[in-house]
């Protein structure tokens, strides 16, 4: 399977073989890479790329991925021929992001009215014995965030919005 996604103005070319149960062989930009997956929940998975493990949070929608490997964020564009074309870029209006696991908040990093930028800590959310900062996958205004230490959320429950 290839793929091609965008980094900034960086073209970022993937190239995906399956070689066995969770083992793929995997080309990032023609460099080759052994990678064995370990899926721990639908957004969260552990890859052992080369021997080094490094823990991958992905969340999808029509316009990007948000990528956080070992708690660094990336975005990857998903760009059509079209927009590529035109040089068109969409921009995303307002974003609700979701737990994909019930936990308790422990710190709130931010307030609603803020302005925050892309990849900025907004809180940070225990699940399952671990603390994970949540960061915003976009710059804007924080629109929603009515969460407080201590409280806790379940699956899907919102945890804050930018616009």
């Amino acid at each position: 399977m290839n793929l091609v996604f965008w980094h900034g103005q960086e073209e970022v070319r993937l190239n995906l073989e399956e070689k066995g149960e969770n083992i793929f062989q995997v080309a990032l930009n023609g460099r080759p890479h052994a990678v064995r997956v370990e899926f721990l929940s639908g957004d969260e998975l552990l890859l052992n790329i080369d021997g080094k493990v490094y823990n991958v949070i992905i969340h999808s929608n029509p316009q990007a991925h948000s990528v956080f490997v070992n708690e660094k964020f990336f975005k990857l564009e998903k760009k059509s021929a079209l927009r590529i074309l035109n040089g068109a870029k969409s921009k995303i209006r307002k974003r609700e992001i979701k737990t994909t696991m019930p936990g308790r908040i422990v710190r709130i990093l931010a307030a609603e009215g803020e302005e925050i930028q892309e990849g900025q800590a907004v809180l940070v959310l225990e699940a399952m014995k671990m603390q994970n900062e949540i960061k915003s996958p976009q710059a804007g205004r924080l629109t929603y965030l009515r969460l407080k230490p201590g409280d806790h959320v379940e699956t899907g429950a919102r945890l804050f919005s930018v616009e």
